[in-house]
């Protein structure tokens, strides 16, 4: 079955363009400074090299140890190699777990059930209505708005050749 939305990926962050900044070693925490997890990468919509979630390793307290941060309440402190939540702990605690390998098998349904699980606990009073997922016309909630800090060429697959001379489709 193909991705029911082709362009979202999730990047690693060997797969971003070091040239203009690493974020390898970053934690991620809320704003009070409790550790959320480690940073492993991003979902991306590559087609535009637009970030949708920061990819969260929460190592241990949830049932899958990966969790979805959506990019919208994300700020970076380049300082202390830190991405910031704006989400607190103990609402992040409620986020569904998240499995990387799954991803690329998930359907419309599942995909649209994560956002708005996600969207429930991230933003309990600001959701009235499910938001569906990314891709699928929640882009213009501040939820998915692309952070001032991150930037296009972060994300280039025309660089990436993954040995069969496919530049971008790994």
């Amino acid at each position: 079955m193909d991705h029911p939305r082709p362009g979202l990926k999730y990047v690693p962050l060997d797969e971003l363009d070091r040239s203009k900044m690493t974020f390898d070693n970053f934690n991620v925490n809320d704003q009070a400074g409790d550790k959320l997890g480690r940073l492993e990468g991003f979902i991306v919509d590559v087609n535009d090299a637009r970030p949708y979630y920061a990819v969260v390793d929460a190592a241990g307290w949830f049932r899958s140890k990966h969790l979805l941060l959506p990019i919208g309440h994300v700020t970076l402190d380049l300082d202390s190699r830190v991405l910031i939540g704006d989400v607190p702990k103990e609402r992040v605690n409620r986020f569904p777990g998240f499995d990387l390998d799954l991803f690329p098998e998930l359907t419309e349904a599942e995909l649209d059930r994560l956002g708005d699980q996600i969207g429930s606990a991230c933003c309990p009073d600001e959701l009235t209505k499910p938001t569906g997922s990314v891709g699928s016309g929640a882009e213009g909630r501040a939820h998915y708005g692309t952070p001032t800090w991150w930037t296009g060429d972060f994300y280039r697959p025309e660089r990436y050749d993954d040995g069969t001379g496919s530049a971008g489709t790994h």
